[in-house]
């Protein structure tokens, strides 16, 4: 009965120990992804970075931080999974009054791989939802100073990379101290002139941005992933855009008509000139054509009188010799018969000499198209031979 009575007893130590083991294992596992941060039985803290098994002491206490806490405000469709921090779109100011009615981003903050700064940061927060949700306070602050710097117009023109950049740069480096400015501008719509406030950020001496540090600098907490991903205007913004859609339009078909309208005056110029020109062109070819004929012309009328010319003093020449002949006969004592034979034969050539020479029908001035032009060489001719015979009869 005592050996039953000890085999329970120590049935019920052992489990003892193990329910004691379970409960105060000085064991314990930090995932891969995350830090844990360990506080002893004596109150000593410390951090653990690496991943796996570390020893962390009996009846001590954990507490995991994940490497980066991410902070996500958008549409609930929009969620992802394993985010740090999560709320709908908040709402924020243009520096013209205007609003847009929901704005979302996404930041990815990475923790500090610093023992000293990580035991700071949990000795303010003791668990990541606290240091999640004041992050994402800081992140909507930033966000709504960006947004003050410029007006609505100038954001959707493109001014959306440097709204972006703003708000990086706030979430880094600190928060800008905004200083407003009065200012006139001609309205983009109506051309009107209206008083604006013009907000930009204050700067030092040294010429950086005067800037309010947070616990994020202050712990080396760092952005490594800031993105904007939702902006939707209120009413009045959607009309104004779409008013200035319109006019931009309307601008964009009149430079087109203008320019097209440039370009057929153009094109008609030109034709006008290709017409000048092809004009030109063939009053000028006629007129070198015409001088070109003319100088032919002469140049015939030149080569028919130099022919003339040797016609009539050949058969000048025929008649002298003719003459010249009968009278040597004549001197050496020709017979009368042969004198009368010699006469005749010379008359005769005479004659036919005045037959190959082309009598002129009117001598000065021109006739109709039947007449042919007179030749002045022609006349001569004939005044010679008629000299031949006139000497002939003078000798008879």
């Amino acid at each position: 009965m005592k050996t039953n009575t000890k085999l329970i007893f120590s049935a019920i130590t052992v489990v003892v120990l193990l329910l004691v083991a379970a409960m105060f294992n000085p064991f314990s596992v930090n995932d891969q992804g995350y830090r844990t941060v360990v506080q002893g039985i004596t109150g000593k803290e410390f951090v653990q970075f690496e991943p796996g098994m570390y020893w962390a002491g009996f009846f001590s206490k954990t507490t995991n931080y994940a490497d980066v806490v991410t902070v996500q405000v958008e549409r609930p469709e929009k969620r992802k999974e394993d985010i740090s921090y999560f709320s709908e779109p908040i709402r924020c100011q243009f520096a013209d009054g205007t609003y847009a009615n929901q704005v979302g981003y996404s930041v990815k903050w990475k923790l500090p791989n610093n023992e000293e700064r990580m035991l700071a940061i949990h000795k303010d927060y003791r668990e990541q939802s606290r240091l999640a949700a004041s992050l994402a306070d800081y992140s909507k602050e930033c966000a709504n100073y960006s947004f003050q710097l410029m007006d609505s117009e100038k954001h959707y023109s493109g001014g959306k990379s440097e709204l972006a950049e703003a708000f990086k740069y706030q979430l880094r480096n600190g928060q800008y101290i905004i200083e407003q400015h009065e200012e006139m501008r001609i309205d983009s719509i109506s051309g009107e002139k209206i008083r604006s406030y013009e907000n930009t950020p204050r700067k030092n001496a040294d010429g950086g941005f005067a800037l309010a540090k947070s616990d994020v600098q202050q712990y080396e907490i760092v952005p490594n992933f800031v993105a904007i991903t939702l902006v939707d205007y209120e009413s009045v913004v959607n009309e104004k855009l779409k008013a200035k859609v319109e006019q931009s339009t309307r601008e964009a078909i009149a430079k087109q008509e203008l320019v097209t309208a440039q370009q057929e005056a153009l094109t008609a110029e030109m034709r006008g000139r290709q017409k000048v020109a092809e004009v030109r062109a063939t009053e000028e070819a006629a007129k070198i054509e015409a001088e070109i004929r003319a100088q032919a012309e002469t140049a015939v009328s030149k080569e028919q009188a130099l022919q003339a010319r040797f016609q009539a003093d050949k058969a000048l020449a025929e008649g002298r010799a003719a003459a010249e002949v009968a009278r040597l006969k004549v001197s050496a004592g020709l017979s009368p018969l042969e004198r009368a034979q010699i006469e005749k034969e010379t008359r005769i050539g005479v004659a036919a000499e005045l037959a190959k020479v082309q009598v002129p029908r009117i001598v000065i001035g021109g006739g109709g198209n039947d007449a042919k032009s007179a030749n002045p060489m022609d006349a001569i001719g004939i005044n010679m031979l008629m000299e031949v015979m006139g000497k002939l009869e003078a000798n008879k």
